[in-house]
Parts: C-alpha cells; structure tokens; sequence
C-alpha cells in the first residue's frame, strides 16, 4: 500500500481522470479497479471513487454525470467536487490520462519494491532481494493498462452499441453532410455520413477539377448550410472568391472581376443573403519559395476552431498535388506516388480527427492527348503513374473525363473509379454552365438524350 506521501497525482489531472471515468466505460474500468483511497488527496475524493466502483462492479459502464450526482447527492461536499472536476476537465484524450495513470501506478510499485528490496538486503538476504527484484521488474515492463489488442466481439457488444447510440446523439445537433450536388453521385451515395471520410477528384489540366470543388463548396455552404474552409493553393485568394461570387448571382467570373455586375443582380443578392445559413471562408498559400504541407492545412483547422468554436464541415483543399506530407521527409521524382499517397493518408487522418469531410482535387497528366479524345477511356488510378495507389486512403475516387467533342458542346463523363460500399459503375454524363460559373447544369443534364 503506498503512503500519503507518495500521492503526485495533481488536482487538475484527477479532475481530467475522473471525468473520464464518469463518461467513458473504459476509463471507469480502468480507474475503479487500480484506483486506492491512498492516492486520493481527500475524502471526497475516496466517496466518489466509492461510488464509481460499486456502479461499476453493477452496471459495468460509466455512470455519467446525470447517474453519479444523484447516487453522490446526500454529500454536499462531494457534490460540489463533481461540479468542480466537471468545470475544470476539459475533454483530454483519454488515452493520454491513461498512460498517465499507468506510470503513476509504476512509480508507486517501484518504491514500493524498492524499499523491500532494501531491507531484505540489510536483513542478509541478498538472494533473495535479488531473485525478488529481477520478479517484480519483470512485472512492471509488461503491466499496462492499454485495453487489448484482440477485442471479444461478443463481450463488447452491448458497450459499443451503446457508444454507437451515444454517438448519435452527440452529432445530432451537426448538420448532415452527405451531398456531392450531382445527382447521379448523390443516387450512389445513398445519403451516408461524409464526415471522416476523404474524397479525390482528379482531371487533366483544364477540364474543370476545380468548377467541382468550388461547386461542392458554394452548395454545401449555401444550400445546407454547412460551414466550408477552401484551401488554395492554385492561384489566389481573390480569384478563389471572385469565382465564388460569381457563382451566387449565376455570372461569370470574368465580369465579377471587372466590375460588370448589374444593380438588379445586386439587389437579388442581397436578398438571398439573409436566406444563408452557412459560412464559406477561403485560404490561399503563397507558392513562391514555400511548400505547403499538411501539417499548415492542420494548423489552419486549429486556428479556424479557435476563431469560431467550432471545425469545418467541409474541408476543400486544391490541390492535393501541390501539398507536402507531414513526415518532413525529401521525396525524389522516383518517389512521387508514395509522397502522393502519404499525403492522402494524412488528409484521411485529418478528416476523422475533427469529424469533417475532405475533398481534394488532383491534377492528373496523359502523355497522349489523343486518348483522351477516345470516348471510351476514363481516367482512373492505374492511368496516372504518379498517383498509383492513391486511391487507397480514400473513400471515393472520381475522375472528370472530356473529349474535344464534348468540351465543345460543354459535357463530359464522371467515373467513380472507387466509391466504397458500392459497386464500380459504367461513367455517367453531365452538362456544364462554366460561363455562370456553374460546374454542374441539372436542367441540360436531366434533358440528355440516353445513351
């Protein structure tokens, strides 16, 4: 048993330890079993830790807060500790606080040990103080208080539904992201969570990659409103918000730009404004002498929450082949798709870690032109040498497609060359609007002739 004075768990850790026991099932697992009454610095503290351990010995979940402030309700003083650990935690990783706990609880042991040790050794039983100290370190280098690599389906049943439900419940107050804005797309997709998920489009140079994502952007923002982060790291911020601008009175960017713009459009504008609901903010990166990785997209989200209390819905970036991995490592030309796909990995990880959805642009080169030209061909990963593997991070793979003949009557073919959960699908053709900045025209489209 260690003594008071071996106590260095600080206020503000245990306020974080035990919110994570009240709401985390694992983390009440974790704290009612290894957690003594002689670590804790007062007795209100052991009460609630009391409290915990028979809940959990009973229901084998964590109470959450509702549960426990009842079952701690006749101890004033305890109460008022569960409001305090509630105001001061702040939701740290719960993974963190355990690694915490378990080098506490080593450190305790080995004092522990230590000390037995010692007297053994002044008692002449070196030996044994020996054979005892080798045991007991043995012990220590394998404990650890990380659940199980192999986890029973069974066994955890129950818990994970609960955690699934739980989950629900939490993202309910979110807005649905779930939406390309292209019919045949949105058919595909059924209505699934796009949160956490990453999408890449690529296309030639010219076809219209980025009428796409600013097209996902403008609809997602301003049509569900949901909030919208572009990054752009083609061009500047003020082409990126004139094609926007554009695209909200139906013009083309290139009148926004010099001004020609009639007072009627304006007016109209201004009364769809008070209609908008979301936000679209836009950030451009300097390319001159700098590469972009993604770790400053990163940064930017974090600066973003700060800013506004909250991440974004969607997260544009254009383009991913402008963008350097977080490893800091120097990729020669002959590395180039596993820089590629590394960076897409890091953007997979992005999404899921703020409970956003990526979409990122790709610019893909063909060394014969004339097989573009050859309607029956559509980009996929496997055309592309530098962007082999790239779809593997990736929950969706879509190519933008265009003949001569097809730019001049503005359409052209998508192919989801991956879209998971559901089958590959023959390419499907749309119509174009590019002079109202319109990536996608479904009046012209829904009136094509079938093929």
């Amino acid at each position: 048993m260690a003594r008071k004075s071996d106590n260095i768990l600080t206020e503000g850790f245990l306020a974080e330890l035990y919110n994570s026991a009240i709401t985390n099932d694992y983390m009440c697992s974790v704290v009612t079993q290894y957690m003594q009454d002689a670590f804790l610095p007062s007795r209100e503290y052991q009460t609630l830790n009391d409290a915990l351990k028979k809940y959990f010995k009973d229901y084998k979940m964590a109470p959450k807060y509702g549960v426990i402030e009842q079952i701690c309700a006749t101890s004033r003083a305890t109460s008022e500790l569960l409001d305090e650990i509630r105001n001061l935690a702040t939701d740290v990783d719960p993974s963190s606080l355990r690694d915490q706990f378990e080098k506490y609880l080593k450190l305790v042991q080995f004092k522990k040990v230590y000390k037995e040790v010692g007297k053994k050794f002044d008692d002449g039983e070196g030996l044994e103080a020996i054979a005892m100290f080798e045991r007991e370190a043995g012990s220590l280098s394998t404990f650890t208080l990380a659940p199980d690599e192999f986890v029973d389906v069974a066994e955890t049943f129950e818990g994970r539904l609960r955690e699934n439900k739980e989950r629900l419940l939490e993202n309910s107050g979110k807005r649905p992201v779930t939406r390309f804005y292209i019919d045949a797309l949105d058919e595909l997709n059924k209505g699934r969570n796009l949160r956490t998920q990453l999408s890449v489009l690529i296309a030639m140079s010219g076809v219209g990659k980025t009428h796409f994502a600013r097209w996902i952007g403008y609809n997602a923002a301003y049509v569900d409103g949901l909030n919208v982060l572009h990054f752009s790291l083609e061009g500047s911020a003020a082409e990126t918000l004139d094609a926007y601008s554009a695209c909200m009175i139906g013009s083309s960017a290139f009148d926004y730009e010099r001004g020609k713009i009639s007072t009627h459009s304006v007016e109209q504008f201004r009364k769809t404004l008070e209609t908008y609901k979301g936000t679209l903010k836009v950030k451009a990166y300097t390319k001159f002498g700098k590469r972009t990785t993604t770790i400053d997209i990163m940064n930017d989200c974090e600066k973003y929450h700060k800013e506004n209390g909250f991440y974004p819905d969607l997260i544009i970036i254009d383009s991913l082949d402008l963008l350097d991995d977080s490893s800091g490592k120097t990729w020669d030309n002959k590395s180039l798709r596993f820089k590629r796909i590394a960076v897409a990995e890091d953007l997979k990880d992005l999404a899921g870690e703020i409970d956003s959805w990526v979409f990122a642009t790709y610019q893909a080169t063909i060394e014969n032109p004339e097989w573009v030209n050859d309607e029956k061909n559509v980009l996929t990963a496997y055309n592309t040498s530098e962007c082999k593997g790239l779809q593997r991070p990736c929950t969706h793979f879509l190519s933008l497609n265009q003949s001569r003949r097809e730019y001049q009557e503005e359409t052209m073919r998508i192919h989801a060359d991956k879209f998971r959960f559901e089958k590959k699908q023959p390419p499907f053709r749309i119509c174009t609007a590019y002079d109202k900045e319109m990536f996608y025209d479904r009046e012209r489209t829904l009136n094509l002739p079938p093929e």
